[in-house]
């Protein structure tokens, strides 16, 4: 958890204005009313409870004393305040979550109020003003704040269940539109094609899709038998650029050795062209180079595309189980270029880590569930077997290493999980289908969560 994550400030900033945050009539946990007549003195925080010589009246009766606040009940002993008698005029334990088994059995005997059961949310912009205190931006999920009712161990269960229904999303992607009778080849194709839209980026995913429709397997196939091995790693690159559009002519203001390239890459295209029947191909103006980071170019990820046809979708005996990775000197020229008349300082790989972990998880693993899947319903296998035989391939899937920088997690984490963290490939996938599928397509009364608060009376802002 984030050391200064956003249930605890919840925790202090709630308690500090008390009457905007909470119900007219709050409850404590065993359903007595009480009345906060003084919050107390915010420690801050020099030992001791948060809030010191505070009142408050039950059944009538006034008392004065300390106000301890924390996550859950357990925060109590894990904090160690049992032993200290800094801690012995307590008068009420306020904390974020708890249920009635938890406050029977903690170690500490004095009331219990549980903010999930009391907030508040009429005045939407009390919310509000505490949350861009705390992140400097507006919130975006429309269930905000009303999601904070809800125990936190529901909204993670919500968060990995869109986590599977991603990954099944990724198989149907991986199994569709492949034909009546689906086979490891059709698969394999499938693969090829989406590492390819991976490839492009949203910037230029179309012209990497019709690229692949321009060269398929079967082409790259029948180049890679009939050609001398020993240069195939020229001869793809002359087919992606030569395909693509991008095939300049050489120029004077280019270096001695780009010419040298682009004459060699020319004659293998024009050869190719007449011996494949090779008529369809893109246009320089079908890409996109505005607002593409330099290491991103279209020619960089062409050369990527070539490159990993090369070693594996040229191949016919290609497997999905195969891991895709890129080499040092897979591309000797691209990795030191960004265009044909640009280059770099220093060489640099032309896919990054986090590329190569985004292709696992949308593309390789998923593939690799569909073809078992399939391999095991041709053999007439029962769906409990089936289900057993990809569970350890579904459990790599959601265990697999990968961090994701992307604004939607930040949006989840903050605004539902309470800045809990989303350590694992699940949770940021179902961080993922949750924010576009549900959160930003308004589809609130789909949702889990929204539509247990519509049951309550929450109506989302349109």
């Amino acid at each position: 958890m984030k050391s200064d994550t956003l249930a605890e400030s919840l925790l202090h900033e709630i308690w500090k204005d008390h009457s905007r945050f909470l119900v007219a009539h709050p409850l404590l946990s065993d359903g007595t009313e009480i009345k906060i007549i003084s919050r107390g003195e915010y420690n801050d925080h020099r030992g001791g409870p948060d809030f010191m010589n505070a009142e408050i009246a039950l059944d009538g009766m006034s008392i004065k004393g300390d106000i301890e606040l924390h996550k859950t009940v357990s925060g109590w002993d894990d904090h160690g305040h049992s032993d200290d008698k800094n801690y012995s005029q307590v008068i009420l334990h306020v904390v974020l979550d708890a249920d009635i088994d938890e406050v029977q059995h903690a170690t500490v005997k004095v009331p219990v109020l549980i903010l999930r059961d009391n907030l508040a949310f009429d005045q939407r912009t009390f919310w509000q003003d505490l949350f861009e205190k705390k992140f400097a931006r507006a919130p975006e999920l429309q269930c905000f704040p009303h999601n904070l009712s809800f125990p936190m161990n529901f909204k993670l269960k919500v968060v990995a269940k869109m986590g599977e229904s991603r990954l099944d999303e990724r198989i149907a992607r991986i199994k569709n539109d492949v034909g009546s009778t689906i086979t490891d080849a059709l698969i394999h194709d499938r693969v090829y094609e989406f590492v390819l839209d991976a490839l492009g980026y949203s910037e230029n995913r179309t012209p990497f899709i019709e690229l692949a429709r321009l060269l398929p397997r079967r082409l790259l196939q029948k180049i890679r038998a009939k050609e001398n091995a020993n240069e195939l790693h020229a001869i793809f690159e002359a087919l992606y650029f030569g395909t693509s559009g991008l095939l300049l002519r050489p120029q004077q203001e280019f270096e001695a050795d780009v010419n040298e390239y682009l004459l060699d890459l020319s004659a293998k295209w024009e050869a190719l062209k007449v011996d494949y029947n090779i008529s369809a191909a893109l246009a320089q103006h079908d890409w996109a180079f505005f607002r593409v980071r330099p290491l991103n170019t279209p020619y960089r990820r062409i050369a990527l595309a070539a490159a990993l046809a090369r070693k594996y979708f040229s191949r016919t005996d290609y497997s999905v189980h195969e891991d895709i990775n890129y080499e040092v000197a897979d591309s000797p020229f691209w990795e030191k270029h960004t265009s044909f008349k640009q280059s770099l300082d220093e060489p640099h790989a032309l896919m990054g880590e986090e590329r190569r972990r985004a292709i696992v998880l949308n593309v390789m693993l998923p593939a690799r569930i569909a073809i078992e899947t399939e391999h095991a319903e041709r053999k007439s296998e029962q769906p409990e077997k089936i289900q057993s035989r990809i569970k350890p391939l579904r459990k790599e899937w959601a265990e697999y290493p990968s961090r994701s920088s992307a604004q939607y997690i930040n949006v989840v984490e903050q605004e539902l999980l309470e800045s809990e963290n989303i350590r694992s490939t699940l949770g940021e996938q179902g961080a993922l289908y949750l924010y576009r599928n549900f959160c930003t397509a308004k589809r609130c009364s789909e949702c889990p969560i929204g539509e247990r608060l519509m049951i309550k009376g929450w109506k989302p802002l349109r």
